[in-house]
C-alpha cells in the first residue's frame, strides 16, 4: 500500500512539475499554430466601402504571398450597421479560422445599440494595421479660404452647415469634436451618403464636409472642393502640405482605424501566429501601394494594444454621442 501511495505522490509531482513547465513558456516556446483550413475573412459591410476595400487587400494578399497556407476568402455579412456580421463572426467561438473586418463603426455598433448584445469586448483582438485619415474641406467657390475663416465665421454667429452622414457616425462625431474644442456649434445636416453629401456642397447647401480622402481626391484635383485640414496625428505626404487640426491649435485626432479582429476564445497561438501574419502583410508592395493610393496611415497595433485603442476611442466616443443624443445619458 504504501509503495503505491509514493507512486501515486511521483505521477502526480511530475505532472505539476510539467504543468508548470507549460504554463511558463514564452510565445516562442509555446506549441505552435498553422492554420490547415480556409480562413474566411467576414465584411461587416457592404462591398465598395473602406471595410470591404480593405479586407479584399489583405485577404488578396495573405493568399498571393503565401503569408497563410490556406485560401482566405472574403465573406459579405453587411446589415444593422455592423451588427449582423458581428454576431455572425461571435457564433464562431473558440474556432481560429475566421476573422472580421474592424472600423469605427464595430466599436460604436455597441454604443448606440445597433449590436444590442455584443460590443468590441466580445471578440478576441488580432491587429490594427492602419489609419484611414479624415479631411475637412469646403467647395472651391467658398468664402472660406482656410479653416481658421470657418471657425472665425462659426465665433461670430455664421449658420456653419456642415454636411455628413448619419448623426452618430463619423461625420457627425468630428464635426461635434471639432466644435466643442474650438467652443463653436455648427449646424450638422445628415445626408444618405457620400455621394449626397459632395452634391450638397458643390451645390452651395452646405458650407463645409468632412470625408476619407480618397473619396475626395477626384474633387481637389479638378478644382471643385478646397481642403481646409486634416485631422489626423501627423501630416500626409500625399495631401501635398496640408496642415492637421493641431497645427492649427485645435486638438482633435479622428480617423478611421482599419484593423483584423476573430471570434472569441481562439488559442493564444493562434493570435501570436496571426499577428506575426499581418506584420508581414504591411512589408508588402501591394500594401504598400494599398495605402499611398488611399492617402492612409500604416501603423502596428497588436492584440494588446488594438484593445487598449478600442476601449479608448469607445470611451471618447461615447461622451460624443451622448451629447448627440444617439446614447442615452445615464
Amino acid at each position: 500500500m504504501k509503495s503505491s501511495v509514493c507512486i501515486i505522490r511521483v505521477i502526480v509531482l511530475a505532472l505539476l512539475t510539467v504543468s508548470s513547465a507549460v504554463l511558463s513558456m514564452g510565445p516562442a516556446e509555446a506549441a505552435s499554430f498553422t492554420p490547415n483550413r480556409p480562413i474566411e475573412f467576414v465584411i461587416f459591410a457592404s462591398p465598395g466601402g473602406g471595410s470591404s476595400i480593405f479586407a479584399e487587400v489583405v485577404g488578396s494578399i495573405m493568399e498571393k504571398e503565401k503569408l497563410v497556407p490556406v485560401p482566405v476568402p472574403r465573406v459579405y455579412k453587411p446589415g444593422g450597421s455592423q451588427a449582423v456580421g458581428m454576431a455572425y463572426l461571435h457564433e464562431k467561438k473558440g474556432i481560429p479560422y475566421y476573422f472580421g473586418s474592424t472600423s469605427n463603426s464595430y466599436v460604436t455598433a455597441g454604443l448606440t445599440g445597433a449590436s444590442k448584445t455584443i460590443s468590441h469586448k466580445d471578440f478576441t483582438d488580432i491587429a490594427i494595421l492602419a489609419f484611414d485619415e479624415m479631411v475637412i474641406m469646403t467647395r472651391t467657390e467658398s468664402p472660406y479660404k482656410t479653416f481658421e475663416d470657418l471657425i472665425a465665421a462659426a465665433k461670430a454667429g455664421k449658420n456653419i452647415k456642415w454636411g455628413g452622414s448619419n448623426v452618430g457616425g463619423s461625420d457627425s462625431i468630428l464635426a461635434a469634436m471639432i466644435g466643442k474644442a474650438a467652443g463653436v456649434k455648427f449646424n450638422y445636416i445628415a445626408f444618405q451618403g457620400g455621394g449626397d453629401v459632395n452634391a450638397a456642397l458643390l451645390g452651395g447647401h452646405i458650407d463645409v464636409a468632412s470625408a476619407n480622402p480618397t473619396e475626395v481626391m477626384q474633387q481637389f484635383e479638378g478644382k471643385t472642393m478646397r481642403p481646409l485640414a486634416l485631422a489626423a496625428e501627423q501630416r500626409v505626404a500625399e495631401l501635398k502640405g496640408l496642415r492637421t487640426l493641431k497645427e492649427m491649435g485645435i486638438n482633435v485626432v479622428f480617423n478611421t482605424f482599419r484593423g483584423i479582429n476573430a471570434p472569441p476564445g481562439i488559442p493564444a497561438e493562434a493570435v501570436a501566429y496571426y499577428e506575426q501574419v499581418t506584420k508581414k502583410v504591411m512589408d508588402t508592395a501591394a500594401f504598400k501601394k494599398y495605402i499611398s493610393d488611399n492617402f492612409m496611415t500604416p501603423k502596428f497595433l497588436n492584440s494588446v494594444e488594438t484593445r487598449k485603442r478600442y476601449d479608448k476611442f469607445a470611451q471618447e466616443t461615447s461622451i460624443i454621442l451622448r451629447e448627440l443624443g444617439v446614447v442615452k445619458k445615464k
